[in-house]
């Protein structure tokens, strides 16, 4: 192995949680053994993870590559969140149903292109600093880069409920699942019922994305009120499985992208369906003004408060939570906070004239 390749990858941790696929662990265990000389970690729950990032944070290792799913995801992020270490980076393999943060920064699908990418990008440092949602209830502060309120609340706890194993009531992986959970909601879901939320936003501006203009209105306060049967907050585009529920969405600019899908019945979301998973909200918006209906709104800004009147749930990057007694959320934007180590092809985008003034083809 090139001594400068053996060096960076001595720098490099494989973080796995084995808890639902432990044959592909096997594959995934001795394709790393064959390129790297990385050390390798398994854990056997959430609570051995978080403690494995945290010696991460306080160690020498410089990259930290995890496996595992939705949930393994949000549990590295918020313990790194914790104290976000300087220097250091993080990279997520495929290991999930979703895989919605995998989507969302390119990561590619067959295990052994995973590892020769994060090879080459542990050895070349190709990583970008992206932002995080800061989410504050009265009682727990959260880390992610994905937030929902409304209907997919609905559907999580559909399915975190009936669709749980029997021996230890962990929730069943799988996307059907979702999909029963979706159509349950949808089947009895009323939208005279949907409650009626305000939002405050902070320090951005309203973005409209038409069919054929698109419009900007800048504030510095703006107060919203709505029925919205979805609220999406992110700084990722990707839900999982390449639903693209923020499709505008920029990794590292400082704003958050919010999006309110204001849908008021069930033909209109079954004539749309498509076009909201694939984040063609032009399309959908074209369809709602021609029926006269409310739009897609969609905001960029550094920070909301989300109130309702009674208590809520939520959902952070796929992960279900309650309000509390509080009915009130409030989200901000924490810049450049994190670093994601990415595959060569998404460094590129965020580093163009860099290739172009080191004589690379930024084409290829």
């Amino acid at each position: 192995m090139d001594k400068k390749l053996n060096q960076a990858l001595k720098s490099c941790t494989f973080l796995i949680n084995p808890t639902r696929h432990p044959s592909s662990v096997k594959v995934l265990k001795k394709i790393i053994k064959r390129r790297t000389s990385a050390e390798i970690i398994e854990t056997s729950s959430s609570e051995e993870l978080r403690s494995e990032v945290v010696k991460f944070c306080k160690g020498q290792a410089e990259n930290l590559v995890i496996w595992g799913g939705d949930g393994t995801v949000h549990d590295a992020i918020n313990a790194m969140m914790i104290h976000p270490p300087q220097g250091k980076a993080l990279g997520f393999l495929r290991g999930g149903t979703g895989n919605g943060i995998q989507d969302s920064y390119e990561i590619p699908w067959r295990i052994s292109r995973q590892i020769e990418t994060y090879i080459r990008s542990a050895e070349n440092n190709y990583y970008v600093a992206v932002d995080m949602l800061k989410i504050e209830t009265g009682q727990k502060t959260l880390y992610g880069q994905l937030i929902g309120v409304g209907v997919d609340a609905d559907i999580l706890k559909i399915r975190n409920d009936q669709f749980v194993t029997a021996s230890d009531k962990a929730t069943v992986a799988g996307l059907r699942f979702y999909i029963v959970a979706g159509l349950k909601v949808l089947k009895s879901f009323d939208f005279n019922k949907v409650g009626s939320k305000t939002l405050t936003f902070s320090n951005g501006k309203y973005a409209l994305k038409g069919g054929k203009i698109n419009a900007e209105y800048p504030f510095r306060t703006l107060v919203r009120s709505t029925k919205s049967t979805l609220i999406e907050i992110g700084t990722r585009p990707y839900y999982g499985k390449r639903f693209k529920i923020c499709p505008d969405v920029v990794c590292n600019d400082g704003k958050m992208d919010a999006y309110l899908f204001q849908f008021t019945n069930h033909f209109s979301v079954i004539r749309n369906i498509i076009s909201v998973w694939n984040g063609w909200h032009d399309r959908v918006n074209r369809h709602l003004v021609k029926a006269g209906d409310p739009l897609i709104e969609r905001y960029e800004v550094e920070s909301t408060v989300i109130r309702m009147d009674t208590p809520f749930s939520f959902h952070v990057d796929g992960e279900l939570y309650h309000t509390g007694p509080e009915a009130e959320i409030k989200v901000s934007i924490m810049p450049h906070v994190v670093n994601f180590l990415v595959p060569e092809h998404f460094y590129r985008k965020f580093h163009p004239f860099f290739f172009e003034e080191a004589g690379v083809d930024i084409h290829k």
